[in-house]
């Protein structure tokens, strides 16, 4: 006898492993309901596994796709239930005024009043939209224009459209200034009447408001003048009025203005006058001497050289422009003269006739410093013309203060114009089909046999109920568009039951595919709790038989008494 090795022992232990293997498989496959739970319990039928699930579930997907496209025309041929609807009413109403017991003037009037409208719905529902996407309107954009590329630029131009500019042609400011007692901001709206006219409402500010006879508004003195075709209601601009300075504020009260000084002064204590311009031309002449430089020449004694002599006194305006002595006319603006002991005069051409700007009285360039030569570079508050009334507001900027911004913004929208659709309706990808929307039919006379089912697709845009005449020959046309439309609605129930009849198919195949991937991967329960119950007992058996296998090499010691 060996003891050594126990070789029944080692025998017993491997059947032991084994069995417990198999137990343990069994229990995986019990637990997880597939008899493949990895590829080593079957490669093969892993393999052809796996091609299944994956067309199994292609063919899932695919069943939804095709009846998202049943949706989608569903959602187009009950469009369609209105427009034959409105049809059918177009035709009684070509029947109404086809009689003669109507009157042109009043009764067919109000007839074609309502076929307008019916039209204007037409096109409403011809732009009826699926997820972005349109086939009933023939790809016409809002403008009339054909879709390029099948993108539409689909604006909304019921109730919105885009913010309007103003220009200074647009928005006026009368050049009557007013008096406004404060600082404000005041917003003015505007509501169209509808008649080719509109009113305009003041909202804010505490003064005097009043809508003129044709387009703008008066506002404490001031005269606005708008181009009222650009706007519609809910339109708005906003005004900003503002005190002027100190300064102009006061000189206003008497209707001129005032030099605050002068800057870069030689001489000293150059003292200016007060001058009250008489227009709004005469204040822009003023206000162009703004950093206009004279530059004084003196003899020695006290005198300043008149201009146009050796060594003369100058100007020069801010853009570099050398003034002369000669006398102002309309091609010679300006004219700087030295008078006795050294006044110097500037006169402007202004309003057709000559004008004194502004002077530097006698004496006082000669006061500080008679041997001194220098120059006086001019700046003061600009000069404001306002009417005698107290006050001296003005608008800052006129038309250019004022807000462009417009209370409607145009709504625009990118949709896609189709004629068909593809549908992936299989696992494969042979199984893209194109459905396509069109058809051939005779019986609708001129119209086009297309999608096209707006009122001009239709041929009821050019159509007249507005006398007997034209109402009768419209009873033909309406039953020719009535014709049209039912093919198309023909059109998209046949592509329905088309897609039902592929679901069908598709559900099918699904279900069958579905039982032969089951049959390969998943666990037959029955068959395997048969499994598990016999490498349960084989387990138990073994691991019995190793036990007394370990027993075994003891019979060695009776050998040894």
């Amino acid at each position: 006898m060996r003891i050594m090795n126990n070789i029944s022992a080692m025998n017993s232990h491997r059947l032991y492993t084994a069995n417990n293997n198999k137990l343990s498989k069994s229990l995986e496959k019990l637990s997880s309901g597939y008899a493949i739970n990895r590829a080593g319990d079957n490669a093969a039928g892993l393999a052809v596994s796996e091609k299944m699930r994956a067309q199994i579930a292609g063919l899932e997907q695919a069943s939804k796709n095709a009846q998202d496209g049943i949706s989608m025309v569903q959602t187009y041929e009950g469009a369609l239930t209105e427009t034959d609807s409105i049809l059918q009413r177009m035709r009684s109403l070509a029947v109404q005024s086809a009689n003669g017991t109507y009157d042109n003037s009043v009764d067919r009037v109000a007839i074609e009043q309502e076929f307008k409208q019916l039209n204007d719905e037409l096109n409403q529902i011809a732009d009826t939209d699926f997820n972005g996407v349109i086939v009933l309107n023939g790809g016409t954009m809002a403008d009339g224009t054909k879709a390029v590329g099948g993108v539409i630029d689909y604006t909304d131009t019921t109730s919105k459209r885009d913010a309007v500019e103003l220009s200074a042609a647009d928005f006026n400011v009368g050049e009557a200034k007013g008096n406004a007692t404060a600082t404000e901001t005041v917003k003015f709206t505007y509501t169209d009447d509808g008649d080719g006219t509109g009113t305009w409402a003041q909202v804010g500010g505490a003064g005097t408001f009043a809508n003129k006879d044709t387009g703008g508004f008066t506002y404490d003195g001031y005269v606005f003048s708008i181009d009222t075709s650009k706007l519609v209601s809910g339109d708005y601009v906003t005004v900003d009025f503002t005190k002027g300075s100190t300064a102009v504020s006061v000189a206003a009260k008497n209707g001129g203005y005032t030099y605050d000084g002068f800057k870069a002064d030689p001489l000293g204590a150059v003292t200016p006058g007060t001058y009250a311009p008489q227009s709004e031309a005469a204040a822009e002449a003023i206000n162009k001497l703004q950093g206009a430089t004279i530059n004084l020449t003196t003899d020695g004694t006290g005198a300043v050289q008149a201009i146009g002599t050796t060594g003369a006194t100058t100007l020069t305006l801010a853009d570099g422009t050398k003034v002369t002595n000669a006398a102002c006319s309309a091609t010679n603006p300006y004219q700087c003269t030295v008078g006795a002991n050294g006044a110097i005069a500037i006169k402007g051409w202004v309003d057709g006739a000559e004008q004194t700007l502004f002077e530097i009285a006698a004496g006082t360039a000669a006061a500080d410093n008679a041997s001194t030569n220098g120059s006086i570079t001019l700046a003061f508050a600009d000069a404001v013309y306002t009417p005698a009334n107290a006050g001296g507001y003005e608008i800052q900027g006129k038309s250019a203060a004022v807000s462009k911004s417009n209370a409607l913004d145009q709504s625009t929208t990118k949709l896609t114009y189709v004629d068909g659709m593809s549908l992936q309706v299989g696992a494969r990808t042979k199984d893209l089909v194109d459905f396509t929307f069109n058809y051939s039919a005779d019986g609708i006379g001129e119209l086009k046999a297309d999608l096209n089912c707006t009122a001009k697709g239709l041929g009821t845009d050019e159509l007249s109920l507005a006398t007997q005449e034209s109402a009768n020959a419209a009873i033909d046309k309406i039953d020719h568009a009535i014709n049209k439309v039912s093919m198309v609605r023909g059109t998209f129930g046949a592509i329905q039951n088309r897609l039902e009849h592929k679901i069908n198919n598709l559900d099918t195949n699904n279900e069958n595919l579905t039982a032969a991937e089951s049959r390969i991967r998943d666990t037959d329960m029955a068959a395997e709790m048969m499994e598990f119950t016999k490498n349960q007992i084989l387990s138990q058996a073994s691991q019995s038989m190793l036990a007394q296998a370990n027993q075994l090499p003891q019979g060695v010691l009776s050998l040894l008494q």
